[in-house]
């Protein structure tokens, strides 16, 4: 009889069901920050890692963070582009003859601004990816 996949010596490990991790939401966790006893014992397990782990825990963090200003800046650019685009695109449609039809031109900054959005979440997630590589070839 054929193994599953995952009795396999290379399949994917099994978690361990005596170290339960439970889920916790964004909101809930920004909720449980603001309590002391929460933060001071989050601050005393960070002051408790090992170097090399707290040093992977910072560059995971910077990692995050930057990915983040990357989208913001992509975020607001493409803000910016819908805006102008929008404007140009009403001024044009306005000035133009009742017979002509440009109505075409209103999805043009709609997408200008998708693009813009595509492209800088496939940069922001490549620049990650190479975060990651240097991090990896430093540790060895």
């Amino acid at each position: 009889m054929a193994k599953r996949r995952s009795d396999r010596a290379g399949g994917p490990a099994k978690p361990d069901p005596a170290v339960e991790v439970p889920e916790i939401k964004p909101v809930e966790l920004a909720k449980q920050l603001e309590d002391p006893a929460f933060r001071e014992r989050i601050e005393t397990a960070v002051a408790n890692l090992p170097p090399d782990k707290a040093a992977e825990l910072v560059a995971l963090l910077e990692a995050s963070m930057n990915r983040r200003k990357v989208e913001f800046l992509g975020y607001i650019s493409a803000a910016l582009v819908l805006l102008v685009g929008m404007v140009i695109a009403l001024y044009v449609y306005g000035r133009s003859d009742a017979n002509q039809f440009r109505g075409w031109l209103l999805l043009l900054p709609l997408a200008a601004a998708g693009l813009i959005m595509i492209a800088v979440a496939r940069w922001a997630k490549k620049r990650e990816a190479q975060d990651r590589q240097q991090r990896s070839a430093r540790q060895r």
